[in-house]
């Protein structure tokens, strides 16, 4: 990764691979897909579907210590070898403060 990519990272990235669900707007998985890593402002996911920028997302995923599931909104933001960054939009103040947990 370059300097310049690394310097326009808001938040620290966490690696933690998770199976993650891409969601329809009811809730019902469509298919699934791994992360490589996460932060408190979004995730980076394994995957070769193509999607493009700005595309908005459903998902869902668990973290370590954490039984029920996180579900967001995301938007792809980056798409870059074999995967894509999506930044969270709208996370719950639950949901935050669960990632602020893990992350630190």
């Amino acid at each position: 990764m370059s300097a310049q990519a690394k310097e326009r990272r808001l938040h620290p990235r966490k690696p933690y691979r998770t199976r993650v669900v891409f969601e329809d707007e009811f809730g019902d998985g469509l298919f699934y897909v791994w992360s490589e890593d996460f932060s408190q402002g979004g995730i980076f996911l394994e995957s070769e579907v193509p999607v493009r920028l700005g595309t908005m997302l459903y998902l869902s995923f668990t973290i370590p210590s954490h039984k029920r599931p996180i579900r967001v909104t995301g938007e792809v933001v980056r798409i870059a070898g074999g995967g894509m960054g999506i930044r969270f939009m709208g996370l719950s103040e639950t949901a935050m403060k669960r990632l602020y947990d893990f992350l630190s």
